[in-house]
């Protein structure tokens, strides 16, 4: 498994091997039979948080749980130009032909929107219908600022870590890995009655060994990517899913997909942060089995 991220995992599907365009290997995994039901991860994220939703549709469906190159069980590809977001909907597309899935409900969680929005740009045929879960449409940076400089500002600091990792590496790793990120996760961002320990503890591990220049990598793909030209002509079923008290990806970022997917549905999740998969989990596949059941895909 070559750069591929030795660590827990919370999902139980058996896990295969796709190849993508470039060679590069996609780790999934698939458990249960029926309806396929894709998830798609946030950035510097892996499959291991969709646990919830692998336990709960499993019984009812297929569920489908892979990594994005450079990402957990996944390889690292050989040309890091290519951690961006079109690039995972390719590695999405072998996914979904390596597991002999014809048309697959998408679900995807934070930067797992933009590709899921991004996969209907060439392969909507492929497509059931979408869930994009805490998640915009283009760049989420905007939710902390905008204008170019702006980005020119976060694009230099980061082109500069990723050329020199090796202070951040230092730094960074032991912090990851120290008993401070709780406490600081639950002051910036998570709900401390709802989020759980065990699970932020595999986000920081992975972080760390995931490497913070390929994280940033990734980070700076997630930026320079938009699919709001595609919202206009998604024509499947689509349920917009947002946390009221998101602070990562604010729910006036996710609205604008339902804003401008045409029959779109809004489901705001009371009192959620960016952490709603692992918070509110009854709640959120509660809503989504309603919406696959009312338009008669279960």
């Amino acid at each position: 498994m070559a750069g591929a991220v030795d660590m827990k995992y919370l999902v139980k599907g058996e896990v295969r091997e796709a190849e993508s365009f470039d060679g590069t290997v996609i780790r999934y995994s698939s458990r249960g039979r029926g309806l396929p039901l894709v998830t798609c991860n946030g950035v510097a994220n892996t499959s291991t948080f969709w646990h919830y939703f692998e336990d709960h549709f499993s019984r009812m469906a297929r569920v489908i749980c892979w990594d994005y190159r450079g990402h957990g069980r996944s390889d690292v590809p050989a040309d890091f130009e290519t951690f961006e977001v079109p690039c995972y909907a390719e590695d999405l597309l072998a996914v979904l032909d390596d597991a002999g899935v014809d048309r697959a409900v998408l679900v995807g969680f934070s930067m797992g929107a933009q590709v899921i929005l991004e996969f209907c740009r060439e392969h909507q045929d492929r497509v059931t219908a979408l869930v994009p879960l805490n998640g915009p449409c283009a760049n989420p940076f905007e939710a902390f600022g905008s204008g170019e400089r702006f980005e020119k500002a976060y694009t230099r600091v980061f082109e500069y870590f990723i050329e020199h990792p090796e202070g951040l590496e230092r730094v960074g790793v032991p912090l990851l890995l120290s008993p401070v990120t709780w406490p600081v996760a639950l002051a910036v961002e998570l709900d401390r009655h709802r989020a759980s320990k065990e699970e932020m503890d595999l986000y920081f591990e992975h972080i760390a060994k995931m490497g913070f220049a390929n994280e940033l990598r990734a980070l700076l793909g997630m930026a320079r990517h938009s699919a709001a030209d595609v919202l206009p002509a998604i024509n499947v079923p689509t349920l917009v899913i947002a946390g009221e008290k998101d602070g990562m990806c604010p729910a006036r970022l996710v609205k604008r997909i339902y804003r401008e997917v045409e029959g779109a549905e809004l489901f705001v999740v009371p009192h959620g942060t960016h952490a709603t998969l692992i918070e509110a989990p009854d709640l959120v596949n509660y809503r989504i089995e309603t919406f696959l059941r009312e338009n008669g895909l279960l």
